[in-house]
């Protein structure tokens, strides 16, 4: 029985012994190797607002009666689309007018500078023959009343000269025609002004365009029957007109967030007219200061968008990611 009891005692044993290694390996495998992992975001987000960075207001600064307006605000426009129909008749008139004033300006001054020099080069030819004459009486060729009818002859054409001078307004002769020139440069000036009022890239003859290739109406403020420019110099808007091939978006980021922000960086944008959309573009500007606002601190981010493709538009909403 001795034996039996033996290998029974060793047989325990190793038993034992397997067992311990078991629960050893059981305990090291419980134990966490590490604490949980924090996922860290690569990105700042912020909410944004899509807008058009070339845009023009239509201002009138002349008198004109708006026949006819075929668009709306929202309605998109090609190069060269009639936007408004204007009568300018009045405005022409005055156009017409001041022509007429500055043509007999400068007939007037022609005149005036021709008369003056015929009348100059009379007296001085007159003059070259006193002196002659003065030259006969003392060779005793001629009398003493022959000189003094002749000087008398040379003091009517000296007074043509001065009648001239002073019919100018003046007594000097220089400046009578300066003042003349003045005024022929004044009303060229003021011609000029008036039709550079018609030279305008919006304007083809009394129908205001588009000079977008690719534009959108907004801000319409007139109807047909309506009357501007009649209050001088001050325009009046009529209308604006946005280039939608400038699309770009501003973002406001939280100043706890603007270190992370680079110029350059990264960025995707995503409608909220449609999330399924996704736009590639950079940062292309920060804003120098901060904007509180609501109790919110935030900072303006501008945003090139790199692939539209015509869903943009001004004004919608979009989030974006911009990469740290």
């Amino acid at each position: 029985m001795k034996p039996v009891l033996k290998w029974i005692g060793l047989a325990l044993l190793f038993g034992l012994l397997t067992m311990g290694a078991s629960c050893r390996k059981e305990e090291k495998k419980a134990v966490p190797s590490s604490a949980p992992k924090v996922e860290v975001k690569r990105t700042v987000e912020a909410f944004g607002i899509v807008k058009a960075r070339d845009y023009k207001d239509i201002n009138l600064d002349f008198p004109a009666q708006i026949e006819r307006v075929p668009v709306k605000a929202g309605q998109p426009v090609s190069l060269g689309q009639p936007l408004i129909y204007l009568s300018i008749n009045d405005f022409q008139a005055q156009i017409k007018n001041k022509e007429n004033e500055l043509n007999a300006a400068r007939f007037e001054l022609l005149k005036v500078e021709k008369s003056l020099r015929d009348a100059q080069d009379t007296y001085a030819k007159f003059q070259r023959q006193l002196r002659d004459k003065e030259g006969l009486f003392r060779a005793g060729a001629i009398s003493q009343k022959e000189l003094d009818d002749f000087r008398d002859v040379v003091k009517e054409k000296e007074k043509a000269v001065t009648d001239i001078k002073v019919s100018l307004g003046s007594g000097s002769g220089a400046s009578s025609v300066a003042v003349q020139r003045e005024k022929v440069a004044v009303l060229d000036y003021d011609l000029k002004r008036l039709r550079n009022k018609l030279n305008q890239s919006f304007l083809k003859g009394n129908v205001i365009v588009s000079d977008y290739a690719n534009g959108v109406v907004s801000d319409v403020s007139c109807a047909a029957g309506y009357s501007v420019g009649t209050s001088g110099e001050k325009q009046e808007k009529l209308l604006s007109i946005m280039n939608l091939d400038s699309l770009y978006v501003t973002a406001d980021v939280a100043e706890d967030f603007i270190k992370d922000v680079r110029l350059g960086a990264a960025v995707t944008i995503r409608p909220t007219a449609d999330n399924t959309r996704k736009y590639q573009g950079k940062v292309t500007s920060i804003a120098q200061m901060a904007v509180t606002q609501n109790g919110e601190t935030n900072v303006a981010v501008e945003i090139s968008i790199t692939n539209p493709d015509g869903f943009l538009r001004p004004n919608f909403n979009v989030d974006v990611e911009i990469a740290k």
